[in-house]
This record gives structure tokens, sequence and C-alpha cells, in this order.
């Protein structure tokens, strides 16, 4: 698929855009691409470690503890910044909000 880019007045071409999942694979070991070992791991998307968008994010903040923890550290901070702002929060602690990120209590 060939799109003109206006904003930016470049025109982008978007090779694979309309291939499933086995084509990409297709090809990638046809031609020994190399690729990320996460795939080899079950892995069906790779991005952000616990981003929300995932369906793993437990499994992938499981997998990486210190990354878990400095989530942790980013919530706890927040509400510390809101609590000298004055401002309103529904968490009283991190493993609150974490439970919130994962999709958990509302």
């Amino acid at each position: 698929m060939i799109e003109q880019c206006y904003t930016r007045h470049k025109t982008v071409l978007n090779p694979i855009i309309d291939w499933d999942d086995s084509e990409v694979w297709e090809f990638i070991r046809e031609y020994n691409i190399p690729y990320c070992e996460l795939y080899d791991c079950g892995y069906k998307r790779l991005g952000c470690i616990g981003c929300p968008m995932s369906t793993n994010q437990s499994k992938e903040l499981e997998r990486y503890p210190a990354i878990k923890s400095i989530y942790l550290r980013a919530f706890k901070k927040m509400i510390e910044a809101r609590k000298i702002k004055d401002l309103e929060t529904i968490w009283q602690n991190e493993e609150e909000v974490m439970e919130w990120w994962l999709g958990g209590k509302k």
C-alpha cells in the first residue's frame, strides 16, 4: 500500500500492511531474518513491558521484576504528588494503582 502523507509531504510505503502472521513468519524464515527471541517464548506482540494495551501485563511484570518495581515507585510518587497538591486520589498506595493498572479494581 502506498499513501501520501500530506502533513510531511512524503510518500509512505507499507509493503506488508495486509500480510497476516503466517505470511510475515514465512518471509522471516525464507530470508533468515533475525528476530527477537521473545517471539519464541510465546509473545505475539512486543512493546512496553506492562503496557495496558497488552494482554500479558502480569506475565511480563513477573518476568521482569525490576520493571515492576519501577512502575510501583512511579505510582507511589504520583500518589504523593497528588497529596501534596491536595488533589483527590482513589488509591491509598502504589499496590492499589498496580491492581487497577493490571485491569483489577476500577
